[in-house]
């Protein structure tokens, strides 16, 4: 998991953001914390423990218990609107979307990263397919996005479509994960369980002094980390309220 999200932060800290920022979905304000050097303004989360911590940890300066279909500020609020692999997350996207275009100022932007087509063709069902065994490839895949609740995992057009519904002009729709990186995170994946476990108990993904942790992580995905090209299992997508 914190391979596939220092991916995320390492593209966000690409942006210049226009304050004021809320982010949606903040979780403990981890992506706050990591991808931006200026303390984010507002975070709203449906999970109340990790709005406690994001509190705690002073990610923003101000931590909401609440949902993006039902955000508690007034119209035209942000300049930015910025969300970490969460939209996907949500059964009624649209209106969670109409939401956002409602808080943003005239011209301002969201940012996101959602999974894309890809994230549907993983390494080990591409392998049951080869095998002869699709059927049991995509119980794999169903299976998998049950497990990690998804329920928008689409192409680009499908997102462009869905925004401009919502008022929102796509700007930049590309992908992020690398599919040999896409690859090294599902051979992972087992141990994403235990580190979500970790990141609840200690507030970190990873358990271990870090010096070590992080040299080990560079060696060993050094080759899948610099991956290059299309396609990629998750997009960054940027838009502009009309």
């Amino acid at each position: 998991m914190a391979f596939w999200r220092s991916l995320e932060c390492h593209r966000f800290s690409e942006e210049k953001l226009v304050h004021p920022v809320l982010d949606v979905g903040c979780g403990d304000g981890f992506l706050a914390r990591t991808a931006f050097r200026e303390k984010l303004e507002a975070g709203i989360d449906l999970d109340k423990g990790e709005v406690d911590r994001a509190v705690k940890l002073g990610s923003y300066g101000k931590a909401l218990y609440a949902s993006a279909t039902e955000i508690p500020f007034p119209d035209k609020s942000f300049r930015t609107v910025v969300s970490n692999c969460v939209l996907e997350h949500i059964p009624d996207i649209d209106k969670a979307l109409k939401e956002i275009h409602r808080v943003l100022k005239p011209g301002g932007r969201l940012l996101i990263t959602v999974p894309s087509e890809q994230y549907n063709h993983p390494y080990f069902r591409n392998l049951m397919d080869k095998m002869g065994l699709g059927w049991l490839g995509e119980r794999y895949m169903n299976g998998l996005n049950k497990v990690f609740k998804h329920f928008h995992v689409d192409d680009a057009a499908t997102w462009k479509k869905r925004l401009a519904k919502a008022g929102l002009k796509v700007v930049v729709a590309d992908y992020i994960v690398p599919l040999p990186a896409f690859e090294v995170y599902e051979r992972w994946m087992l141990l994403a369980f235990p580190s979500k476990i970790l990141k609840v108990l200690t507030g970190r993904f990873v358990f271990g002094p870090r010096g070590p942790v992080k040299w080990f992580a560079s060696w060993w995905l050094r080759k899948p980390l610099n991956a290059t090209g299309d396609p990629g299992a998750c997009y960054f997508i940027a838009a502009k309220k009309k």
